[in-house]
């Protein structure tokens, strides 16, 4: 037996390879779940480029796209509506994998398996990268030869639906406790009683305005512990893209990296754009959330357009970016613009 709930690949935005599963599975108990990103708090980060890289890996994050910057959200409150059993997996486990996930499923949990995807038949990292990461298991397949998953593995940031074979699982476990590292194990149920005190309408204050322009202004550089780096947060991360424009772009060998992180972008600014209609729709001061939603459906555009102008320069070979340049100094005065919006929203809300 499965969880009885169909899973649904989610990516109307890309929050991680876990958040978006977690959102799948939300979603398939109640549809009206597909709202709750939209009060996500966001911000702008990126990796200071003047600052001491450990390992001297600088030039490879240049090259991957990785200095680029990027959306973070806290999906702080999915994991309200959710519950997390975690174990780590011995040598002794091995041989009862199928027992444990297949254990699970029939009581309607969902497992999250570490996985190493260099063992995976297809994919980006299949035969060719080790690459360790968080399986979603949620189901088995007709034949019940491979477990149902949902991965990532063929096109960053977008999720879809894979069949993994239990001696892939076997293998990648093998593999990873003999080379000493740790295999977690984590099962994942949904909590009813949060799930019926969710609310279900959705109705967003005036007020969330206010705290989403604050986090775009929110100018600080923050040091990450776990990476050694600094981080610029807000929209001088923008700025800073803009100014390092030739070093960020121009060092770049391969896109999936850049698309991804435009991509999520023109994503957020669609996410924006429904909020903004929603509270159009419920507010005495419909203009401004009017323009409020033409001005994120125009960002969300111009992301989009940039993001396609750079892949197409890389692939003819051709690295002069004037092109690109001027959209991104023109998607940059945009969100400065937007923010001004949020502003004037915000006082008329409060007076």
């Amino acid at each position: 037996m499965t969880p009885a709930h169909r899973i649904v690949p989610y990516n109307d935005i890309w929050l991680d390879c876990v958040n978006n599963n977690l959102m799948a599975i939300l979603i398939s108990h109640h549809s009206s779940f597909e709202k709750l990103p939209l009060t996500f708090k966001t911000q702008y980060w990126k990796k200071l480029i003047n600052q001491t890289f450990p390992e001297d890996n600088f030039e490879s994050l240049l090259q991957q796209g990785l200095m680029l910057p990027k959306i973070q959200y806290d999906t702080e409150q999915l994991y309200h509506y959710l519950r997390f059993e975690d174990q780590l997996i011995e040598q002794s486990d091995i041989p009862f994998l199928d027992e444990m996930i297949q254990g699970a499923l029939d009581k309607q949990k969902y497992v999250f398996l570490d996985v190493d995807r260099f063992f995976y038949s297809s994919g980006r990292e299949a035969g060719k990268i080790h690459f360790i990461h968080p399986t979603f298991i949620h189901g088995k397949s007709a034949s019940g030869e491979a477990y149902t998953v949902i991965e990532d593995c063929l096109s960053p940031g977008r999720m879809h639906d894979y069949l993994t074979p239990l001696e892939v699982i076997m293998e990648s476990t093998q593999y990873l406790i003999t080379s000493g590292r740790k295999v977690r194990f984590i099962m994942v149920s949904v909590h009813e009683g949060s799930i019926r005190n969710f609310n279900h309408d959705f109705s967003v204050q005036d007020s969330f305005i206010s705290e989403l322009r604050s986090n775009l202004l929110d100018d600080k550089v923050v040091f990450l512990e776990q990476y050694g780096l600094h981080y610029q947060l807000g929209l001088k991360a923008l700025t800073d893209y803009v100014e390092e424009f030739e070093e960020l772009v121009g060092n770049l060998n391969e896109t999936s990296i850049f698309a991804l992180r435009s991509s999520s972008f023109a994503q957020n600014h669609k996410k924006n754009n429904r909020l903004f209609k929603l509270l159009e729709d419920k507010s005495a001061h419909t203009n401004l959330y009017k323009q409020l939603a033409e001005q994120s459906m125009e960002l969300s555009r111009l992301w989009e357009i940039y993001r396609t102008t750079v892949i197409k320069m890389m692939a003819s070979n051709n690295r002069v970016y004037n092109q690109a340049f001027v959209k991104l100094e023109e998607i940059v005065k945009k969100e400065y613009h937007m923010v001004q919006t949020m502003k004037m929203a915000t006082e008329v809300s409060n007076s």
